[in-house]
């Protein structure tokens, strides 16, 4: 379960991403945000959000079957798991509370200075959000380099994104965020295939 939710978060997650347009920068004008949420083509509208929302949900799925995975794993005490799992549940909170789905269904009569306001606030909630993403992810490389649940070097590559989300929020405004975000969700891709490849060979195994 971990593995086919871990793969569909990813998947769901690009597909939204891929031919979305490019948001602005955060210098921008107020009327460059307008013409940003009256586009067809933002995350915010259409059917992307929908999207993006069974994205999330389907990575929560995969936060609580990991953790409770590493929670086995852990042991007596499982400490790092728990705050996993609770980390990602909230990341995916943080990033739903958002107000860009808001703006951009109330785009056509949305004044410029609140459609900034609205983008400046997702952004600030998704900043946030990668704290507790960056957290997950270092609980869950704890765990699975200390226990050899995985290959060690799976942990590491876990703990490497987390401390760079983490410390992304110093500077929330600036892209450095990117590389430890698109770190993570390689690790999630090869996590997911790892535990694919365990139960399918357990499968085979067995029979």
């Amino acid at each position: 379960m971990a593995g086919i939710a871990g793969l569909a978060a990813v998947v769901l997650v690009f597909v939204v991403l891929v031919g979305s347009r490019q948001e602005p920068p955060f210098n921008a004008t107020a009327a460059e945000f307008l013409t940003h949420y009256r586009s067809p083509d933002t995350v915010a509208s259409g059917f992307r959000p929908f999207v993006f929302t069974v994205a999330l949900v389907t990575f929560v799925w995969f936060v609580v079957a990991l953790s409770t995975l590493l929670r086995r794993a852990e042991g007596e005490a499982p400490w790092r798991s728990s705050i996993a799992m609770a980390s990602g549940v909230l990341f995916a909170a943080l990033v739903l509370s958002g107000s860009e789905v808001a703006a951009a269904f109330r785009a056509d009569d949305l004044d410029p200075q609140i459609a900034r306001y609205a983008f400046d606030e997702a952004q600030a909630a998704f900043a946030n959000a990668r704290v507790a993403l960056g957290s997950f992810a270092v609980c869950c490389g704890w765990v699975i380099a200390s226990t050899r649940f995985l290959p060690r070097w799976v942990g590491w590559l876990a703990i490497a994104s987390g401390v760079g989300l983490a410390l992304s929020r110093i500077s929330w405004t600036s892209p450095i965020w990117l590389p430890p975000y698109l770190m993570f969700w390689l690790w999630v891709l090869t996590v997911s295939v790892l535990l694919l490849r365990r139960s399918f060979r357990g499968v085979v195994q067995s029979g």
